[in-house]
């Protein structure tokens, strides 16, 4: 295979990243900090209609191997699994699609930065090509490392895997609440969350449009992006 989008090298260590969830479901976000796992959903579940998307070229080679190659690759694709993080616990627009309107949550967990299921995704209008060249396993891993650029604000990272489950290595220790979770919701929860896991709010700053964690941990506020809107016409 050719012309893939690359995989982002990182160096070994631990990384913090983040999954926005919903309220909705409880048992999901439990589930991720009690058995200490992420779920990995089938590929084709993901919300980009052109997850996974690729050319053939073969030149003047025959229909038929396309055929044989195309059956191929569904094949092999259709064995992965993708769970998606970011690295940006504050973008406005996340919290918004993936965290129930600023009503949901989201989880702070570790990855080994070199784990080899970890990818960073790149933002591009490429797709990956095959050839005739014979392709391999990590060839099909390709397929999920890149997005197009209308993707580039979830700065995501993904975990992709043939298993069901990503376990983590270490528990998660954060977990920060949407500005607009009841103060009914957040009792509940730090009744039956483990103390042992902090538990902090989102704070929504309505004039510069941007979310910061109200947290003494200084380590976790990364630059945020302000909501921009574009100018008017009369403007």
């Amino acid at each position: 295979m050719e012309n893939f989008p690359p995989v982002n090298t990182v160096r070994a260590g631990k990384m913090k990243l983040y999954k926005y969830k919903s309220l909705a479901n409880l048992w999901h976000t439990l589930d991720v900090i009690v058995n200490q796992r992420l779920y990995c959903a089938h590929w084709s579940e993901l919300n980009d209609p052109l997850e996974g998307r690729y050319e053939i070229y073969l030149g003047e080679k025959s229909a038929k191997l396309e055929s044989i190659m195309t059956s191929r690759i569904e094949s092999a694709k259709n064995t992965y699994r993708v769970s998606s993080l970011s690295a940006d616990p504050t973008n406005f627009l996340m919290w918004s699609h993936y965290a129930d309107g600023h009503k949901g949550v989201v989880i702070e967990v570790e990855v080994p930065e070199d784990h080899e299921d970890l990818i960073q995704v790149a933002y591009t209008p490429f797709l990956s090509v095959f050839t005739d060249k014979v392709q391999t396993k990590e060839d099909m891993r390709h397929l999920f490392n890149g997005k197009g650029e209308e993707w580039s604000y979830e700065q995501e990272y993904r975990l992709v895997t043939e298993e069901k489950f990503f376990q983590l290595p270490v528990a998660v220790e954060r977990l920060l609440l949407g500005p607009l979770v009841s103060k009914e919701q957040e009792s509940i929860l730090r009744r039956i969350i483990p103390e042992k896991l902090e538990i902090v709010r989102m704070e929504l700053d309505r004039v510069q449009g941007t979310l910061k964690v109200n947290s003494p941990n200084k380590a976790i506020q990364p630059t945020p992006a302000p909501l921009r809107f574009a100018e008017s016409a009369d403007s």
